[in-house]
């Protein structure tokens, strides 16, 4: 019985030209990985200066919201004493229309 021997086609074999072009994919597939690795890595220092930023605005948006909250407040409490004032001002003025009608009757 004799074993026949297959010869391995030249497509298989890493020699010459193929491995050229393998080196070539090898290199390439490289600089693609490192490329990606750089791009994520970027992506996540943009996110996390875009977090850090939301952060600092949430911040600054509840600072002025109480600051708002704190004039809205005093700006009611002077509307009430403005009102208080006014209601004031017209009792003095009754009271002194009183008076001088008084003194209008004692004169005559």
């Amino acid at each position: 019985m004799a074993i026949d021997t297959v010869d391995e086609p030249a497509a298989l074999t890493l020699e010459g030209a193929g491995q050229d072009d393998f080196s070539q994919l090898e290199a390439n597939i490289g600089r693609v990985t490192a490329a990606l690795r750089e791009a994520r890595t970027e992506r996540d220092r943009a996110v996390a200066a875009r977090d850090e930023a939301l952060a600092a605005q949430g911040q600054a948006t509840a600072a002025l919201q109480a600051a708002h909250e704190k004039l809205q407040a005093a700006h009611a409490a002077a509307e009430r004493e403005l009102i208080a004032l006014r209601k004031e001002r017209n009792e003095v003025r009754q009271r002194v229309a009183k008076l001088v009608q008084q003194l209008a009757g004692a004169a005559d």
